[in-house]
């Protein structure tokens, strides 16, 4: 049996300790990302499909269809003012700006009518 001494043990655990800090920084980097995106959000541009006072549906510039629920906490504006979501019709150019709500849907932060 071979005995080690506490100075090859201790760099042993060191080297272990360095290898285990470059696996592991990438890892929470990338989950750090994820929550940063969910927290900030996204930009959907594009026309209107669909709008009611609930949700819109935005085809995007992949003509992707791209649902966002509008909430009470919703600000919407028109021309530089505050708009209501019945302002918002079919074909109307829009910017929205959506974070993850619940069940994983977007839940618009803001939207800008006409951009």
């Amino acid at each position: 049996m071979h005995k080690f001494s506490k100075f090859a043990v201790s760099k042993l655990f060191l080297g272990l300790l360095i290898t285990a800090s470059f696996v592991m920084v990438p890892v929470l980097a990338i989950g750090q990302t994820s929550a940063e995106q969910a927290t900030q959000g996204v930009t959907i541009s594009g026309k209107v499909k669909t709008a009611s006072a609930s949700a819109l549906v935005i085809l995007d510039s992949q003509n992707a269809e791209q649902t966002v629920v509008i909430d009470a906490k919703t600000k919407i504006m028109k021309a530089g003012k505050p708009a209501t979501a019945a302002d918002i019709k079919a074909d109307d150019a829009v910017v929205v700006v959506a974070a993850k709500g619940d069940n994983d849907s977007w839940t618009a932060k803001s939207v800008t009518i006409g951009s």
